[in-house]
């Protein structure tokens, strides 16, 4: 009798870890590791847009998750609250490149400020301290006028030709040449501007030829980065919330699906439980004339 009770107690302990173990299991897979699943399917991506992408690499960062890559998402999307979050978890003395505990952060650091201080946390760390009171476009702007640009964000009508050389310049020198993240803030600039190219060109004969390559480049990254999807769009851009309805109908936004779901589904449950009640009630109801439960 002992040994019985025994097992059945070891039994209801081995129960109960191994249902420990599958919530624990649930809770990373369903939870930690969804953005993740999501945002690594090739199949995923191609059927969601950049807007939709940089939600779900948001969610998996804040939850725990900043992936290999993930650095330069940020950098690219990223805006000053995503800088502040960067800087915040960095610690002295830690490298922020490929092999820090923040992969590429350093990348994502350059891309947000049009700046390059170096891959360690000491330098962004000193970085941070002059310049955290500003906003990123002053960031941005700050960043050409190192460089021996002078371009404002945003930026004036006469300076769009020091964007396009910017876009266009050829010098792959490592130290005169343009970093790639001062070349795509010179094509946000021009975007998040309203750049039409093909009436720049038009109007703008004969161009030379650092500003062809330059609207070249501008075509290039503009089908890769359209301002339509509403992503990386420098503030000055942000005049008002048209992207959300231009980019993702209304009706396949997650409040809208939410919403739909639940008046799907909450009646139909609600309409089950109290018929299931109501037959529940009227075999009691039998029972206490004395006649029996009915079949």
């Amino acid at each position: 009798m002992k040994l019985r009770r025994f097992w059945r107690a070891a039994s209801r302990g081995i129960a109960a870890l191994l249902f420990l173990v599958s919530l624990l299991c649930g809770y990373w897979w369903f939870y930690k590791l969804a953005p993740s699943r999501r945002t690594l399917s090739p199949e995923w991506c191609s059927s969601h847009s950049q807007r939709e992408y940089w939600r779900e690499v948001q969610k998996g960062i804040r939850r725990g998750m900043w992936l290999h890559d993930d650095g330069f998402t940020v950098g690219r999307y990223g805006d000053k609250s995503w800088a502040e979050w960067v800087m915040a978890r960095v610690t002295p003395g830690e490298s922020m490149d490929c092999f820090g505990r923040l992969c590429h952060s350093a990348s994502a650091m350059r891309y947000i400020t049009n700046q390059d201080v170096g891959e360690d946390a000491d330098a962004w760390l000193e970085w941070w301290v002059r310049n955290r009171s500003k906003s990123q476009d002053e960031w941005v702007e700050d960043g050409f006028r190192q460089r021996g640009f002078k371009v404002d964000v945003p930026p004036s009508p006469g300076q769009m030709p020091t964007l396009l050389e910017l876009l266009g310049s050829s010098d792959k020198n490592e130290s005169s040449g343009i970093p790639e993240h001062m070349k795509y803030n010179a094509f946000r600039c021009l975007r998040d501007s309203g750049f039409d190219p093909v009436e720049y060109a038009i109007s703008n004969r004969p161009l030379s030829a650092d500003v062809e390559r330059g609207l070249l480049e501008y075509g290039r990254l503009q089908r890769i980065w359209p301002v339509a999807n509403g992503v990386g769009i420098l503030s000055f851009g942000r005049t008002n919330d048209d992207y959300e309805d231009y980019a993702v109908p209304r009706m396949l936004t997650p409040k809208f699906q939410f919403a739909a779901y639940c008046l799907v589904f909450v009646p139909f449950f609600l309409g089950a439980g109290l018929l299931a009640w109501s037959f529940r009630k009227r075999t009691t109801c039998a029972e206490e004339r004395g006649q029996g439960p009915s079949f």
